[in-house]
């Protein structure tokens, strides 16, 4: 039997470990292989309220009398109010007992200026505790801004001559219960443990989407939604996918998010 050279010997040795090392390779997930992730991405509708604005324009208290009123809604939880006004050199009770609301006393003179019955109306409000607005006072104009996105009964200025204005009318949250495919919608992947997105497509126009060429290995597939009730923010919606076999195709179904 013929004896192989050194230089032989040290050759198919290299070959040998280079084949070797070639089969224990682990194969990296990303492109240039045979599989593809297919999915569809759907939807519900969501769109934020409005915050309701309301501003109350004062007079002076020459413009009062003894037992006048105006109306506001909503002030402390969902109790409705009346503010009437008290002149401390009548003796004749001021208060209009309005049923279904909550009185709340306002003492003035009639030397007061328009800005001090506004401060007044405004510490006399302040001194009920939480209330559902916020105030802001500027000269004689008091802006009440409420907390929360709902549609709010506007005030009324009942027997005062003050000036009241809905600056932006409040509404509801809208969320839709239909459920649609979502169109031109951004799909994005993850080869493997990466953090970035490796890859995008966006949705046919029946929301549907497909990576190509994918090699074996585990992706994460995502796209970006809206996050009610918050306004202007968003989150992730996402699942994992591992492919196992060469030539496949991975149906994860669907992915839904609010728009």
């Amino acid at each position: 039997m013929k004896k192989l050279s050194n230089n032989k010997r040290i050759g198919l040795l290299l070959l040998t470990m280079i084949f070797l090392t070639a089969s224990c390779i682990k194969k990296i997930p990303g492109p240039g292989g045979s599989s593809a992730i297919k999915g569809v991405i759907t939807g519900k509708e969501f769109k934020a309220g409005e915050l309701e604005i309301q501003q109350i324009t004062f007079t002076n208290g020459a413009q009062l009398e003894h037992g006048d009123y105006f109306l506001l809604n909503k002030v402390t939880g969902n109790s409705n109010y009346y503010i009437y006004f008290k002149n401390p050199n009548w003796v004749s009770p001021a208060d209009p007992a309005l049923d279904g609301r909550i009185g709340l006393e306002v003492v003035f003179n009639y030397s007061d200026s328009n800005t001090e019955i506004a401060q007044a109306v405004k510490d006399k409000l302040a001194s009920l505790g939480v209330l559902q607005f916020t105030m802001l006072l500027n000269q004689d104009i008091l802006t009440l801004t409420y907390k929360s996105r709902e549609n709010i009964t506007d005030p009324d200025n009942g027997t005062t001559n003050f000036a009241m204005d809905v600056v932006n009318q409040g509404s509801a949250d809208f969320q839709s219960n239909t459920v649609i495919n979502l169109a031109e919608q951004r799909v994005y992947l993850c080869y493997g443990d990466d953090v970035y997105p490796s890859d995008e497509v966006r949705t046919n126009i029946n929301g549907e989407f497909i990576f190509k060429d994918l090699q074996l290995g585990a992706y994460k597939v995502y796209v970006i939604g809206q996050l009610p009730p918050i306004v202007n923010q968003t989150e992730e919606i996402s699942t994992v996918v591992t492919i196992s076999e060469k030539k496949s195709i991975t149906d994860i179904g669907q992915l839904q998010i609010w728009y």
